[in-house]
């Protein structure tokens, strides 16, 4: 059951992280008038089938590697794993659906900008898991293991 309840919660994510991509994308492409795939943009490009599938799959890649958080290694290790399988997931929906495989400084590009993107949401994650633990722990009432020694 526990495999079956991962796989759940692996698809819910992804179908969250769809519905989210896709919006975006949505709202772009009809920021730069491209709402058809034939219009020669970028944007129309993601809007077609098969681009809609290759996202959905790199939701399902991006839901999965979530799983590495639980895993019980270092956080600098664990974050390492899910930044290379995301970038491998970018890979995909940023160089192969846009088609420029032959490319390379925009390949470099497309990754240093989500490299960078990467850095700044890992930045606010971790500020505010250290918060919220911070608080977690201040809300713990402290108990003296000397208090009954020193009242005899």
């Amino acid at each position: 059951m526990n495999i079956l309840k991962k796989l759940k919660q692996i698809l819910y994510s992804a179908c969250l992280y769809f519905t989210a991509s896709e919006f975006i994308i949505l709202i772009i492409a009809t920021a730069f008038n491209q709402l058809a795939p034939t219009n020669g943009g970028t944007a129309g490009k993601f809007l077609s089938l098969g681009s809609a599938a290759l996202i959905f799959l790199a939701c399902i890649a991006v839901a999965a590697l979530n799983l590495v958080w639980r895993i019980d290694y270092s956080l600098s290790l664990r974050l390492l794993f899910h930044f290379l399988g995301c970038l491998f997931v970018w890979a995909i929906v940023a160089i192969i659906i846009p088609g420029v495989y032959t490319d390379i400084s925009q390949i470099i590009v497309r990754s240093l900008i989500f490299a960078v993107l990467y850095l700044i949401i890992a930045f606010i994650a971790l500020i505010v898991h250290s918060i919220k633990k911070n608080r977690a722990t201040e809300e713990l009432e402290y108990e003296s293991k000397f208090e009954n020694h020193y009242n005899k």
